[in-house]
């Protein structure tokens, strides 16, 4: 029996969210079992769904904002916004660009612990889904519907290896498809998946796949403190600690770079736990 228990899956992506920059992907609809507030603080700045602008691509601007900003609920709120009132366009040329950030905003709902995967899940696995049928050939879709793989397995009682195996096609189509988005972010999603999984039998977990993707993450963005810190991880389950501490240290001085305020606190816990092992692996 596979069981995917040995990864809480939305902490490992560590997902950049450029604004409107074509790497990342989300930025969705507010939960319709739990709509947000209409004035929400996000990323430091009040959110009123009422001062959204009418305009689809100002509409999609805000929501990438949002979702830069940490601020997904939100995100989805902007989404949801334009998928009501921009009808015509969200059901036609507006409908890849709508889908594939309604996918990237329920992935980032659906990283914290917690009874609201249950509903974010299954809605962001359908706009994936959909922004695949749209653009099978975009990098989007098969990346968001990669990691919400990877939750469905975490919501799945038994076995997950048909999860697992899905999580991994989608990935490796995301490469496929462009290698760049969100930072190496494709790259990024597999190899902390071959360094965190239990080895085969068990799972795919491959500690010397785990340095090769993380490698070819760092070459794509080695400013994107994740790729140093998942680099690192991939080293210690490689057994190679020397460079694992390398890359911590590379890690440790880009965030404190003011761009990654937004993200440090959580970044910082994690880099914290890779640390953790290093030093209980070296002991």
């Amino acid at each position: 029996m596979v069981v995917l228990n040995w990864v809480s899956l939305g902490r490992l992506f560590a997902t950049s969210r450029p604004v409107l920059s074509g790497l990342l992907l989300a930025g969705t609809l507010a939960l319709s079992a739990c709509p947000p507030a209409a004035d929400v603080k996000g990323g430091g700045s009040a959110f009123s769904v009422d001062a959204l602008p009418a305009d689809p691509t100002a509409l999609l601007r805000a929501a990438d904002e949002q979702d830069a900003a940490a601020a997904p609920r939100n995100s989805l709120a902007v989404l949801e916004r334009a998928q009501k009132t921009q009808a015509d366009w969200a059901a036609g040329p507006g409908a890849y660009d709508l889908q594939w950030r309604m996918a990237r905003a329920y992935a980032a709902l659906s990283e914290p612990d917690g009874d609201q995967r249950a509903t974010t899940v299954p809605a962001g696995v359908q706009a994936a889904k959909r922004a695949i049928e749209l653009q099978a050939e975009r990098v989007e879709g098969h990346y968001y519907l990669a990691q919400l793989h990877g939750f469905s397995a975490l919501l799945q009682k038994g076995e997950t290896r048909g999860l697992v195996q899905s999580f991994v096609s989608e990935a490796e189509a995301a490469i496929k498809a462009d290698e760049k988005f969100d930072a190496g972010g494709p790259l990024r999603i597999l190899g902390v998946l071959y360094a965190r999984a239990p080895k085969e039998p068990v799972s795919v977990g491959d500690p010397e796949k785990a340095v090769q993707y993380m490698k070819r993450a760092v070459a794509v963005a080695a400013d994107y403190p994740p790729n140093q810190f998942f680099l690192a991880e991939a080293y210690v389950a490689d057994e190679r600690y020397g460079e694992a501490e390398a890359a911590l240290a590379t890690a440790r001085k880009l965030l404190s770079d003011p761009k990654w305020d937004a993200r440090r606190s959580s970044w910082r816990e994690l880099l914290s736990r890779i640390e953790r092992k290093l030093k209980a692996k070296q002991n």
